[in-house]
């Protein structure tokens, strides 16, 4: 089926042709498959080509089987006749455009290309074969990186014949086929019809019919009635959102002024538009006025879409020099007297030096339409487009809606599901309709602030790292002035998430999980960091007094995280102890996360023992903890750690002073007083 032309060539003789010159000479075969050919009866035409070829082996003859086998639509038999066509040296520079064209319909994108190129160096300039070229070089990245989903043959309702153009309405299907009428295995239902029993000389199968099914099973479908389908074409239905109106496309006999039908004068009926009303009351459709603008003996007026108010009518038409090149998309606007105005073509943001077809709008605004003249797989391919400050964006819509074959038609149902059709390979007929549910893409990302625990304020320059521990993957980022920070994700993950400042004591392992989530998100997580606050702990006023240009002692607040009362030595020994030494360490994780402290350590003994034994014993643990903070990696110009012995007492007992345990106790302590740099 030629979704292109289905045209009507109004002439009563052209059916004697078949079996009239059996002994004819290959030069009259020739004549009178051409004249089959120039009435679109193309499966008539080729076996008088074949019949002319065996006789004798002409250029005329193999162009002809070419050419109609594309017009068919049969694309392994037209590639080995334009094969022995372009081989031949009459050939012309159009033979090797459309040779081109059938190597991309049979996915032969590099040898598509030479030729082009070939091509190109006789034409330059043609717009049309530099957007083949740039097809082919497309259609290798789109076949390696088809979009995810789920693509469906509607096997229920198509057939062995052609069917496409899918319309809804009421929750019935409507589809177009050139089935049998009789296929339906309703012979009750065909004899209802009253429609005759005709041929379509193009194809061989029978005229277009418009079809409607209450689902996608087969036992559903019901031809449309005799008000909708006449004896010849009917196709491409569209509806308003009531369900009351109905625009399509149709054929049928009418004569040409200055002509009467059986002369042998041959003439072709173009496509134009019709509309049906629903009548309420008596449960029927109603024909209702043509459009305006048709011009059967002219132009081709088809692929009607109207909006869901019924006031903008969108459709494919060629009206010669007024449009860019092949079949163009128009728009026309009801008037508040409720007559079509003017027809206005779409502009070249759209219509191109191509053939634009099946214009279509979905429930968001996007415009979508077939072309054969932007880089695509072969054929028609199936664009989307929208207005971006003004201007059409325009996209392909890559694989698998589009094949290296047709694809054109599109529809939506108020869903994420794209109904179309397309005479691809693998196909229950000649061309099928299909659907496509595109793999939902979830798009995550988390933002959030880090915030003061204490006062909410929030922390710029704070240091905030992610890790997916799915992947192991880590990112790092600093907060922003306002304490803002943002991440993309991946779904499917479980991450963690961590905030560090200095002077703040950190958060971590803060959970952010994409898994099991099914909608697109942003996900929100502040981090809370507390401030250390408190002073130096166990500083006393007659401790050193920072050297200069170091600063005051800092207030630090070490409660919780290290406690220097936990710092013990055994009797007459300085080895750090295991219990010390894990006190020890979180001075040091401290340490390490503020790279601006600096510690001063002093160790202190009671006055019991000698004054000389207590002043090494002092030095001995000085030096002992000191080499345990470098073992840790901490820099030796961030530490002094000395041994006072007993010279330093907090309280009375002194020597020969009698004290009790515990007084004597709080002099043997170890004091640590942290400064900022």
């Amino acid at each position: 089926m030629n979704r292109k032309h289905y045209t009507l060539p109004a002439l009563l003789s052209t059916m004697l042709v078949m079996g009239m010159f059996k002994t004819a000479s290959g030069q009259y075969i020739i004549k009178e498959a051409n004249n089959q050919a120039t009435l679109y009866n193309y499966a008539s035409a080729i076996p008088l080509y074949q019949k002319a070829y065996r006789k004798k082996e002409t250029v005329e003859a193999v162009r002809g089987l070419a050419d109609s086998y594309r017009r068919l639509k049969d694309y392994p038999a037209a590639v080995s006749w334009y094969e022995k066509l372009v081989a031949m040296p009459e050939h012309t520079a159009a033979d090797e455009l459309h040779y081109a064209g059938i190597l991309m319909n049979n996915e032969k994108y590099a040898a598509a290309k030479e030729v082009l190129t070939g091509y190109l160096s006789k034409t330059p300039g043609d717009k049309i074969a530099e957007s083949m070229i740039a097809g082919c070089d497309s259609a290798v990245k789109w076949l390696a990186a088809p979009v995810r989903g789920d693509m469906e043959n509607l096997k229920g309702l198509n057939s062995e014949w052609s069917d496409w153009s899918t319309a809804f309405r009421n929750g019935k299907v409507i589809f177009a086929s050139d089935r049998p009428y009789d296929s339906l295995r309703r012979d009750a239902l065909f004899s209802n019809t009253n429609i005759k029993r005709k041929y379509y000389g193009y194809t061989g199968n029978s005229y277009l019919h418009l079809y409607e099914s209450k689902g996608l099973d087969s036992g559903s479908v019901l031809l449309m009635a005799r008000a909708v389908n006449g004896d010849y074409h009917s196709a491409d239905a569209s509806y308003t959102a009531d369900g009351k109106t109905c625009y399509y496309a149709v054929t049928d006999l009418a004569r040409k002024r200055g002509s009467l039908l059986g002369k042998e004068q041959p003439y072709t009926l173009n496509i134009e538009l019709r509309t049906q009303q629903w009548d309420e009351n008596k449960g029927i459709w109603q024909q209702g006025p043509a459009f305006p603008y048709n011009e059967i003996f002219n132009y081709s007026v088809g692929d009607p879409f109207i909006s869901a108010d019924g006031k903008t009518l969108y459709f494919a038409a060629d009206y010669g020099e007024k449009g860019n090149g092949g079949t163009d998309i128009y728009y026309s606007s009801l008037d508040a007297n409720g007559q079509w105005q003017l027809p206005v073509n779409m502009g070249p943001g759209i219509n191109g030096a191509g053939n634009e077809r099946s214009p279509m709008f979905d429930s968001t605004g996007i415009f979508y339409f077939s072309t054969d003249g932007r880089p695509g797989l072969g054929g028609l391919d199936i664009f989307k487009a929208a207005k971006v400050n003004g201007a059409w964006e325009v996209q392909n819509m890559g694989v698998p809606v589009n094949s290296a074959q047709d694809d054109f038609a599109p529809a939506y149902n108020g869903t994420n599901t794209m109904y179309f059709s397309s005479n691809r390979k693998g196909g229950k007929g000649s061309d099928d309709l299909y659907r496509f549910t595109p793999a939902k893409i979830l798009v995550f990302s988390l933002e959030g602030k880090a915030l003061n625990k204490k006062t909410n304020a929030p922390l710029g320059e704070a240091q905030i790292t992610l890790r997916n521990k799915e992947t192991g993957a880590v990112k790092n980022i600093t907060t922003d002035s306002e304490g803002n920070f943002h991440f993309a994700l991946d779904s499917l993950s479980a991450y963690g998430l961590d905030g560090e400042k200095a002077l703040f004591r950190p958060e971590t392992g803060v959970a952010v999980l994409t898994k099991g989530l099914t909608e697109s998100a942003v996900l929100h997580r502040d981090l809370y960091l507390e401030k250390i606050e408190v002073v130096a702990v166990e500083s006393k006023p007659k401790d050193p007094v920072p050297a200069k240009g170091v600063g005051a002692p800092a207030k630090i607040d070490l409660a919780g995280k290290f406690n220097p009362k936990n710092i013990y030595f055994d009797l007459g020994k300085a080895d750090v102890r295991p219990d010390a030494a894990k006190e020890l360490d979180k001075l040091i994780n401290l340490m390490k996360e503020n790279p601006s402290w600096r510690v001063d350590m002093s160790f202190h003994t009671d006055s019991r023992s000698d004054d000389n034994y207590n002043m090494k014993l002092s030095q001995r643990r000085a030096a002992s903890t000191l080499a345990y903070f470098l073992s840790k990696g901490i820099d030796k110009k961030r530490l002094t750690a000395k041994g006072y012995g007993e010279t330093r007492l907090i309280n009375r007992c002194a020597n020969g002073v009698h004290c009790p345990e515990a007084e004597h106790q709080a002099n043997r302590r170890t004091e640590f007083v942290i400064f900022e740099r």
